[in-house]
């Protein structure tokens, strides 16, 4: 049996802690680390998205971070940056790492290697936080200055593209800086977003089109969001010590079976809680939100178990409750911080922590490369280079299905977006070799033939009308002088 596992820090204390919500035990910490709300990522094992391999977090005064093995409670690689980081993100099958600074600059690593890939201007003022989609095309970054940009990683990862890039999408409806982003589960052209901001609001985007699909109003700050991986049911932790439920799909007509979605088409949708008076409104839909009551400061952050039937919440003075979704009672309640929870994560235990104290020699700690500080340009002399890293897997057993990825085939993204830039990449380096003067040559003439024979042929289509139009006219004007 699966076991799950919540990883929680603070930004007060420098110890992370790593326990069973269900048992209430304790399995391991970490020490020497502070991060900021967003500034801790869980990586993947390569080809295996639900194996956690390793730990990074950014700290929260110094241009470090700090990656922890499940090994040792004590640091396994310090990287230093080029500057501070606020914000993390790892692709979901452990490729590339995204960092985001206070002056809006975003940072992309390749993991295995350490290569920087990309720096670049991604917003005006702090980026709050970075969130790759489910199937890692894109990357998503809310900041300070109140947008929300997409950034394709096709885009992103391309050295021919300028230095100046520009977003996919650039979503600015709301009018307070970001707090939180969710992806929703499916490929680029499928998948919905929601972002919250100190706005009082959540809205729902359509990932493919960037097109507002619903805002949900609440009447409190959002401060941190998660959803269920049906997509049915959006959490929202707000400032005032609730956490909201709100259903996204409700039934069109009562009494009957049949269902519909919430919102859609821009439509403004009032979640007031169910304890509160509903005030009337024309201009909005009302939807009576269910609470999670417990806490007794501003929620921080909010998570789901593996099978969505628990929900955990960290708050500002350091507690986190479990709670039960279904009949919204806290089960359980934690006390390992005493500063407010800046990272929560949910995770099934990985397969090192089941071999600690009793075979610790046959662990292979994940490989990881200190990150390079200058962006450098891959060199090009050799035509037939091609640059892929590969990554092998260790031969202990692995208690995770990993043959229900299909089409991963190694340390990479794996998307249609991503083929046709590999393959658009191999045409440019046929035109770089070293006879590429005699290829564009022998071009520019078989045009030129191409281009001569088609006038040729023009001039005897346009002779042939010619002669055709005369002899039109001349029978024409014959048969009616013959008339007059």
């Amino acid at each position: 049996m699966l076991t799950e596992l919540v990883l929680t820090s603070s930004s007060t204390e420098p110890i992370i802690h790593v326990w069973d919500f269900r048992t209430g035990t304790l399995i391991t910490t970490f020490k020497q680390n502070v991060c900021n709300k967003h500034g801790l990522a869980l990586i993947p094992f390569p080809g295996q998205p639900d194996r956690v391999g390793l730990i990074i977090a950014s700290q929260v005064d110094k241009a470090l971070l700090h990656v922890y093995s499940w090994q040792k409670d004590q640091i396994h690689l310090k990287i230093i940056c080029p500057e501070k980081l606020n914000s993390l993100a790892v692709t979901n099958q452990g490729s590339y790492c995204a960092g985001g600074t206070d002056n809006g600059k975003i940072y992309v690593w390749e993991l295995s290697t350490g290569r920087l890939c990309r720096v670049y201007d991604a917003h005006y003022k702090k980026i709050n936080v970075l969130k790759f989609t489910y199937d890692d095309t894109a990357l998503i970054s809310g900041s300070e200055d109140a947008g929300l940009n997409v950034w394709l990683m096709s885009s992103v990862l391309d050295e021919e593209e300028s230095e100046t890039l520009s977003p996919h999408y650039s979503l600015s409806d709301h009018s307070l800086p970001i707090t939180d982003i969710i992806c929703g589960i499916g490929s680029f052209n499928k998948a919905r977003i929601l972002s919250s901001s100190l706005d009082h609001t959540c809205k729902l985007w359509d990932l493919s089109t960037g097109y507002l699909l619903t805002t949900f109003v609440f009447p409190t700050v959002i401060t941190a969001i998660t959803i269920d991986p049906a997509e049915r049911i959006l959490f929202a932790g707000g400032k005032n010590n609730l956490i909201y439920q709100v259903n996204l799909y409700r039934r069109k007509f009562e009494n009957k079976m049949e269902i519909t979605s919430i919102g859609g088409d821009g439509i403004i949708e009032d979640i007031v809680s169910s304890h509160n008076d509903n005030k009337n409104n024309h201009n909005h839909n009302h939807n009576n939100g269910l609470t999670f009551r417990g806490h007794t400061s501003p929620i921080t952050m909010i998570s789901l178990s593996y099978d969505a039937t628990l929900l955990l919440s960290g708050s500002q003075d350091g507690n986190v409750r479990v709670w039960d979704i279904d009949s919204r009672q806290m089960i359980k309640s934690f006390n390992h911080h005493k500063g407010p929870i800046t990272s929560l994560r949910t995770f099934l235990k990985p397969p090192d922590l089941l071999k600690i104290g009793l075979s610790m020699n046959k662990s292979i700690i994940q490989p990881i490369q200190p990150f390079k500080r200058i962006q450098q340009q891959r060199r090009r002399d050799d035509d037939s280079e091609e640059f892929v890293t590969l990554i092998l897997n260790d031969n202990t057993e692995n208690v995770f299905d990993v043959n229900r990825y299909d089409g991963y085939d190694g340390q990479g993204i794996n998307s249609p977006e991503f083929h046709d830039l590999i393959k658009e990449r191999k045409n440019q380096r046929q035109f770089r070799s070293g006879d590429e003067t005699n290829k564009l040559k022998t071009q520019v003439s078989e045009l030129q033939s191409e281009l001569l024979r088609v006038h040729g042929h023009y001039q005897r289509v346009k002779g042939l009308h010619d002669e055709m139009y005369q002899e039109l006219v001349s029978d024409f004007m014959s048969k009616r002088r013959e008339r007059n």
